[in-house]
C-alpha cells in the first residue's frame, strides 16, 4: 500500500514538474521552433550506432530490462529475512539436508544457491567467498545497463554538436539564400538542443535509477548472504535474524518475531 502511494505521488510530482518545465520553454517560443527531423534523425541514428557498435545486442536487450525492473520491482528485504529466518529454524530442528526440496522451489534464486551450499559444504568461510564471487558478478552484470546509459549520456551531446557544425557549414554555403540561411540555423540550434536533452533529461536520470537498483540490489545478496553462513554455523535463530535485520537502514528494520517461533518450535527445544 505505501509503495503504491509513493509511486503514485512521485508520478504526480513528475507530472507537475514537466508541466512547469514545458510552460517555462514554450511560453516564449512556440512547439513549431523546436521541431526539426533532420536534427533529430542524425542525433537518434548515431546514438544508437553508437550503442550497436560498442555493445552487444544481448547487452542491449538486458539494459532494457534492467531500466524497466528499476521502475517496477521493489525488492523484498522483509521476505528474504524472513525466509533464511524460517530455514534457520527448520535446520536447527530437523537439519540441513531436510530443506533440500524447499531449497530448489524457492522463488528467490539467490536464496535458492545460498542454502544449497550450506547444504553442500561444511566450511562457512567456503561458502562466503564463493557468495561474494556470486555477488560481484552479479552486480558487474547489471552495471552493464549503467555502462550503455552513461554511454548515451556522453554521445548525445556530441552529435548534437555535429549536427550544429553539419548546419553552420549548410548556413556558409547558402549565403545568397535567406530562407537557407535560417532553416539552416534552426537546424544547428535545436540539434544542440536536442542533445543536452537526450542527455540530461533522459540517459543521467535513468543512470540513477539503475545505480539505486545496483545498490539495493547489492545489499539484498549481502544480507542473504549473511544469514546463509550464520546458518552455516548452526548459530542461534536470534543472532540469524538480528544479524542480517541490523543490515538494513533504520525505516525499513523488522520486529523479531519471537513469539512465533516459540509457539512453533518451544515443543522441539529450540534455541531462539
Amino acid at each position: 500500500m505505501n509503495n503504491s502511494k509513493n509511486k503514485g505521488l512521485n508520478i504526480g510530482i513528475i507530472t507537475l514538474l514537466l508541466i512547469m518545465l514545458c510552460h517555462s520553454i514554450l511560453g516564449s517560443i512556440s512547439l513549431r521552433s523546436f521541431i526539426n527531423l533532420k536534427a533529430l534523425e542524425l542525433i537518434v541514428a548515431g546514438v544508437f550506432l553508437s550503442i550497436i557498435i560498442s555493445y552487444s545486442f544481448e547487452t542491449i536487450a538486458f539494459t532494457i530490462h534492467t531500466i524497466n525492473n528499476s521502475f517496477n520491482v521493489e525488492i523484498d528485504y522483509e521476505s528474504d529475512i524472513f525466509s533464511l529466518y524460517e530455514f534457520a529454524i527448520k535446520v536447527k530442528k530437523d537439519g540441513v539436508l531436510k530443506i533440500q526440496s524447499e531449497i530448489l522451489s524457492h522463488k528467490n534464486e539467490f536464496i535458492s544457491n545460498a542454502m544449497a551450499l550450506v547444504c553442500d559444504y561444511e566450511k562457512p568461510e567456503t561458502i562466503r567467498d564463493i557468495l561474494e564471487k556470486d555477488i560481484e558478478s552479479r552486480r558487474l552484470k547489471i552495471f552493464k545497463a549503467y555502462n550503455v546509459l552513461k554511454m548515451v549520456s556522453q554521445v548525445a551531446p556530441s552529435f548534437g554538436l555535429i549536427g550544429t557544425l553539419i548546419g553552420m557549414v549548410g548556413l556558409l554555403s547558402h549565403m545568397d539564400n535567406p530562407k537557407l540561411i535560417m532553416a539552416n540555423m534552426s537546424s544547428a540550434l535545436v540539434s544542440t538542443l536536442y542533445g543536452a536533452l537526450i542527455a540530461n533529461f533522459i540517459a543521467v536520470p535513468l543512470m540513477g535509477r539503475v545505480k539505486e537498483l545496483i545498490d539495493k540490489k547489492t545489499l539484498q545478496y549481502k544480507i542473504i548472504t549473511e544469514g546463509t553462513i550464520l546458518i552455516a554455523k548452526n548459530d542461534s535463530v536470534r543472532k540469524v535474524f538480528d544479524q542480517m535485520n541490523v543490515m538494513l537502514p533504520d525505516d525499513l528494520r523488522l520486529t523479531y518475531p519471537g513469539n512465533f517461533g516459540e509457539r512453533s518450535y518451544r515443543e522441539n527445544e529450540i534455541i531462539l
